[in-house]
């Protein structure tokens, strides 16, 4: 089992890759030949969730950290996914082929959808653990979790 505090880190750089935080400059990879700046950029950031959800699954999460460990390797696969879809949007929308661009940017949808549904639940894991084991986040290296956005579909009720 990993320690808190090696996990913290861990932790962070993955988070803050999803949400466009640190991790490695693309500009510190160098550009192949021919390479357009958006391929440079997906290669790039394919990269790095990848290193980030190799390391994650190779390690066992501290106790009481299970879930959200769980939570944040679906969102790294997700946003690898994700990129994936829009890459595949925008050759089809620049091809001509705009029906199956229309498709890739349905596929687009669903995926961020779920990801704002998954950064929730990540959110509500970290606040349970939290809850569970008082210093847990402090720990971490997490001043603190911020609230946890409100689905669209959950807000209709409210209106």
């Amino acid at each position: 089992m990993t320690t808190l505090a090696d996990y913290g880190a861990l932790f962070r750089e993955a988070y803050a890759a999803l949400h466009g935080g640190r991790g490695e400059p693309a500009d510190s990879v160098p550009r192949r030949p021919g390479e357009s700046l958006e391929e440079h950029l997906s290669r790039t950031r394919s990269k790095a969730l990848g290193r980030l959800e190799k390391q994650l699954a190779g390690v066992e999460p501290p106790e009481g950290l299970a879930r959200a460990h769980r939570l944040l390797l679906r969102l790294l696969v997700g946003a690898a996914e994700a990129d994936s879809a829009l890459a595949a949007q925008v050759e089809a929308y620049r091809c001509g082929q705009f029906q199956e661009s229309i498709g890739h940017s349905d596929r687009l949808q669903a995926l961020v959808a779920e990801s704002a549904r998954l950064d929730r639940e990540l959110i509500l894991a970290l606040r349970e653990a939290e809850d569970a084991n008082a210093g847990t986040l402090d720990a971490l290296g997490i001043a603190e979790v911020p609230e946890p956005l409100i689905a669209a579909e959950d807000a209709e009720d409210w209106v």
